[in-house]
């Protein structure tokens, strides 16, 4: 039987409608959309497919757990209760990143560095190891701490999904891949359709719209 994941797909804000139908198409489950991300479930395969498939998710992200917190001492003991090393092996790298809003705890660089103790001793633990020397690979944790409610994700994406990889050279302010294919779904772009962009930058608009 397959492990199932609980994910968040980052995302604009006012495209995650966009982003839910799309990761339901896909065979996604308990699709919920919420500001700037949608939260769904699946096995890995829906873990892959929504990195390789989507055109207009940010990110995807593994929830590793929620929990309410408000000292760092809270902090530090939920996250350690996570069990990291289903995740992460003695030498990954694992640095923290991530956003405080309307919560007791407001400082982003004291709650990293909590968090970054928190994951290296329960690691340690495992592992019989009080060094570790994260030379291996990257493994990004994010953190959302909103009203009290801490999120704990680690990212499967890393360089993120806008950055298709076809364009190499650009105007100074092009416009996200991810938007712009946001851009061709609302116009409803279809494949006997004509898209004129005159005010093309660096063409991102019609290449999506190409792709679509």
């Amino acid at each position: 039987m397959k492990k199932e994941f609980t994910m968040v797909a980052t995302c604009l804000l006012g495209v995650e409608g966009l982003v839910a139908n799309e990761l339901k198409f896909m065979g996604a489950n308990d699709v919920s959309a919420e500001n700037g991300r949608v939260v769904f479930k699946g096995d890995s395969n829906i873990l892959a497919r929504a990195n390789i498939c989507s055109r207009y998710a940010e990110r995807i992200l593994i929830l590793l757990d929620t929990f309410y917190a408000k000292s760092f001492q809270q902090l530090f003991d939920c996250v350690s209760r996570i069990n990291w090393s289903d995740y992460l092996d003695e030498k990954d790298k694992f640095p923290v990143k991530g956003t405080c809003l309307s919560s007791q705890l407001m400082s982003v660089p004291d709650c990293q560095k909590i968090i970054k103790k928190s994951v290296a001793k329960s690691l340690s633990n495992t592992y019989g190891n009080d060094w570790l020397p994260e030379d291996g690979e990257l493994h990004q944790i994010q953190f959302l701490i909103l009203k009290d409610k801490v999120s704990i994700m680690i990212d499967t994406t890393g360089v993120g999904l806008y950055k298709r990889g076809y364009r190499e050279n650009s105007n100074d302010a092009p416009i996200k891949e991810t938007l712009a294919a946001v851009l061709s779904q609302l116009s409803q772009v279809r494949k006997n359709h004509t898209v004129i962009d005159p005010m093309c930058g660096s063409g991102t608009i019609l290449i999506e719209s190409a792709l679509k």
